[in-house]
């Protein structure tokens, strides 16, 4: 696997780290908010993480290209959409309580 492909395996690793914590959050508290607040936190934390490890990992391959570029302005769009998700997943855990 290239740096690119674990970039992404990565990202859906932070997903899944950081969804945990949130329903964790409204399991105990029944409140959307709160829960979506800490899988916000951890997810942002990680994800400046994996930008950091990338920005190393890549240097070498393709710095400065449009492809570094792009893979970057990807995950964040991937990101954004991944929040937009949690943010209704976790009203939902919290209705059924």
């Amino acid at each position: 696997m290239n740096v690119v492909e674990w970039l992404y395996l990565y990202l859906a690793g932070i997903g899944l780290v950081s969804l945990a914590p949130g329903i964790f959050v409204v399991k105990k508290t029944g409140q959307a908010a709160g829960g979506f607040a800490v899988t916000l936190w951890v997810s942002l934390m990680l994800l400046i993480f994996l930008f950091r490890w990338f920005h190393s990992a890549a240097s070498d391959i393709f710095m400065g290209t449009i492809p570094w570029i792009f893979n970057q302005v990807f995950v964040i769009g991937l990101y954004l959409l991944y929040i937009l998700i949690i943010w209704f997943l976790l009203k939902k855990f919290s209705v059924r309580k």
